[in-house]
């Protein structure tokens, strides 16, 4: 089945495209299980599941990154590119206006760790494959901004939930990693026009095709080492599941379906936002001794869940738009 990308998607078919999606998200799905697999067979354990986690986020994405901008130069492409920035940072308002009003942080002492679990989405893990599943390498290029949206707004608002204040220091020092200096670098060989010779390039396009396969390996191998049974049994959990994966993704969808900018832009947003729990959220938690099994029971939760909802969001959104 062929990808939707650039022009295309707008002769696509709306069922299509849902299909697509979970023809995608099945084949994300049958690794991720893989990787469940090889952690009970004990191919994998938890010390390599965090070295392979670190390759993926510190080798493999930024590739995937990079090489998203090694394509032909367009001005329209540029200016895509910032609307995209510009519609993934309008999209965090109106996403913490209503958060707040639906998990106020004086509520109770996990309020903080959900409300990052349902601003924030993995980006990094699901987004990057299913929308190069979905859209193509063109949808990667435009992800970059809802990416660098993203990064700008955990390490600053994010950080901020979790301590109660921000680490100037520590904002600068983070937002600068592998990921982001990636698309600063090929923002800048992008608009320069600097193309990789093919010597170079095609190692680094071998790299960055290993990003959908690691990621849900990895996916997989940190499910299985969570209790999933137990995780079950809380039912705040579903309701935190229902306001990241349904109710934030279909008011982002109605709203974006009213502004007249060019449909990839809109579906690569929709896409990133229907994704689960960003993994930040964990790390945060056990960085600022907050509930960090809580943190970590809301990403499992999440990433299983999304499974069935991201294909329902897609749907919506090729209906809408």
């Amino acid at each position: 089945m062929q990808r939707c990308t650039g022009h295309k998607m707008r002769q696509a078919n709306k069922m299509d495209l849902a299909l697509i999606t979970i023809e995608k998200i099945t084949g994300m799905f049958l690794i991720m299980m893989t990787g469940v697999a090889a952690y009970h067979w004990r191919i994998l354990d938890s010390y390599s599941n965090k070295r392979l986690s670190g390759l993926l986020l510190n080798v493999v994405a930024p590739a995937t990154l990079f090489m998203s901008y090694q394509i032909e130069f367009q001005p329209e492409r540029l200016k895509g590119l910032l609307i995209t920035l510009a519609l993934s940072l309008a999209s965090y308002v109106w996403v913490l206006i209503l958060i707040n009003f639906l998990i106020p942080l004086k509520k109770g002492e996990d309020a903080a760790i959900e409300q990052l679990a349902v601003i924030y989405s993995n980006c990094g893990f699901i987004g990057i494959p299913l929308v190069n599943g979905i859209l193509g390498t063109e949808g990667v290029f435009y992800l970059t901004a809802y990416i660098t949206a993203l990064n700008l707004m955990i390490w600053s608002h994010g950080q901020a939930v979790i301590r109660g204040m921000v680490d100037g220091k520590r904002l600068v020092k983070n937002f600068i990693q592998p990921c982001t200096v990636a698309i600063g670098l090929g923002i800048l060989f992008y608009v320069l026009r600097i193309r990789i010779p093919e010597v170079g390039a095609s190692p680094l396009t071998m790299v960055g095709d290993m990003n959908t396969p690691m990621a849900m390996l990895v996916a997989g191998c940190s499910l299985a080492e969570s209790n999933l049974v137990e995780v079950l049994k809380e039912k705040r959990i579903y309701w935190i599941c229902f306001l990241k994966l349904l109710l934030i993704p279909a008011v982002s969808i109605l709203i974006l379906s009213r502004i007249p900018v060019e449909k990839i832009y809109i579906m690569t947003i929709i896409t990133a936002i229907s994704c689960p729990t960003a993994a930040p959220g964990s790390m945060f938690a056990i960085q600022y001794n907050q509930n960090s099994q809580y943190a970590s029971e809301l990403f499992t939760m999440a990433t299983v869940l999304s499974l069935l909802t991201i294909p329902l969001m897609i749907l919506l959104a090729g209906w809408l738009l």
